[in-house]
C-alpha cells in the first residue's frame, strides 16, 4: 500500500485545490491519500500508516512538509520497533532543495503516476540509502545557523518565494558583503556559541556561519556541504568564523563543491554536534525557520529514498 500525504498549505500547492483529487485518481485502490493541514493531523494520518502496516509513504508539498512528516515516520515507526518505510517525495514546494539534491523529478502527478506503475508492474523501483540529519527530535536534511538562519529569515520576507528571489537575495548578499553594506553586517554578525563536535569541543567560539547536512545543494546552487554522503551514518559540518568579505569572495568556490580558505573555519565529517548559542538563536531545518539556545545534532538513522 502506498500512502500518501499532502500538505494544503505548502506554497507550491496552496493555489491547486484540487491537487489530492488527482493524486487519488492515479493512486486508487493501491493507496490512500491524506490531507493534512495542521501537524495534528499530520501526527495522525503517519500514526494510521504505520499500524496499517504502509510500506511506501509518500509526501506532496516543500520540504517543511517533508520535514514534518519524516519526523513522524521516524517516531512512529521507531516507537512500533519496526524498520521505516520506504519513502517518495512528490515534491510541490517552491523550491524542493532535498528532492532536487536527491535527484528527484517532475510534478507530483508525474512522479505518483511513475511510482504507481512500477507498483502496479511490481518492477523494481528505484531508490537510494539516504542519510538523515538528527536535530534535537526531528529528522531532515540542511541545518543552518547564523547566516543560514537569518538569510531564510530574509527570503521569506521578501515580496515573493522561489529560485528567482533566492538568487535576487544570494547576489544581493554578495554585493553588500564585498561594499561592507548593512545587510551583510546583519546577516553576517557573528554568534557566540559553544560547539562540541564527537566529544571534542572546538577552539572557536564566535561564528559567522554554521551549517551541517546530509546532501550537498543548500539551495540554488551553493554546495558548502560537499563532504555529505562521504561517510554512512555521518554528516558534513562546516563552522566558520570566516568574515563576511572573506566568505562571499569565495562564493565561487562554494557554488563548485570545494572548501572554503582561511581560519579559524572547522570543516570535519562528524556523528554527533552539540550547540550552545550564548543566547537564543534563529536556526533552520530543511527550510522551517526555529529559535532555541541548545541543539544536538545526530547522524546514523537512514532511510530508503524512492526515485522513480
Amino acid at each position: 500500500m502506498i500512502g500518501i500525504v499532502t500538505n494544503p498549505n505548502a506554497l507550491g500547492a496552496v493555489r491547486d485545490r484540487k491537487l489530492a483529487l488527482r493524486l487519488a485518481d492515479i493512486v486508487e485502490k493501491d493507496g490512500v491519500v491524506h490531507e493534512t493541514k495542521t501537524p495534528d493531523e499530520l501526527r495522525r494520518a503517519i500514526s494510521g500508516l504505520c499500524d496499517a502496516g504502509c510500506d511506501i509513504v509518500a509526501t506532496c508539498g516543500g520540504d517543511g512538509t517533508n520535514l514534518s512528516a519524516l519526523s513522524e515516520i521516524v517516531r512512529a515507526w521507531g516507537a512500533a520497533g519496526r524498520p521505516l518505510p520506504r519513502w517518495c517525495i512528490l515534491r510541490g514546494g517552491t523550491l524542493n532543495t532535498v528532492a532536487t539534491n536527491l535527484g528527484i523529478k517532475g510534478h507530483p502527478e508525474e512522479i505518483l503516476g511513475r511510482l504507481v506503475t512500477l507498483v502496479r508492474q511490481r518492477a523494481g523501483i528505484p531508490s537510494r540509502l539516504q542519510d538523515l540529519l538528527g536535530v534535537n527530535d526531528m529528522h531532515g536534511f540542511l541545518f543552518a545557523g547564523a547566516m543560514g538562519g537569518r538569510f531564510l529569515e530574509a527570503y521569506y520576507g521578501g515580496p515573493t518565494t522561489g529560485p528567482a528571489w533566492g538568487a535576487v537575495l544570494a547576489g544581493r548578499t554578495v554585493a553588500s558583503a564585498i561594499t561592507g553594506g548593512p545587510f551583510a553586517r546583519w546577516l553576517f554578525d557573528p554568534l557566540e556559541a559553544r560547539l562540541v563536535v564527537d566529544g571534542v569541543p572546538l577552539s572557536q567560539t564566535h561564528f559567522t556561519l554554521l551549517v551541517a547536512a546530509t546532501v550537498r545543494d543548500v539551495g540554488i546552487g551553493f554546495r558548502p556541504t560537499y563532504r555529505a554522503g562521504e561517510v554512512p551514518g555521518r554528516f558534513h559540518l562546516v563552522a566558520s568564523s570566516l568574515s563576511a568579505l572573506r566568505l562571499a569572495s569565495q562564493a565561487t568556490r562554494v557554488r563548485g563543491g570545494r572548501a572554503l580558505r582561511g581560519t579559524p573555519h572547522t570543516d570535519v565529517v562528524a556523528e554527533r554536534v552539540e550547540i550552545d548559542f550564548a543566547t537564543p538563536q534563529t536556526w533552520t531545518l530543511d527550510g522551517d525557520l526555529f529559535r532555541t539556545t541548545r541543539l544536538v545534532l545526530t547522524g546514523g538513522e537512514r532511510i530508503h529514498v524512492l526515485t522513480p
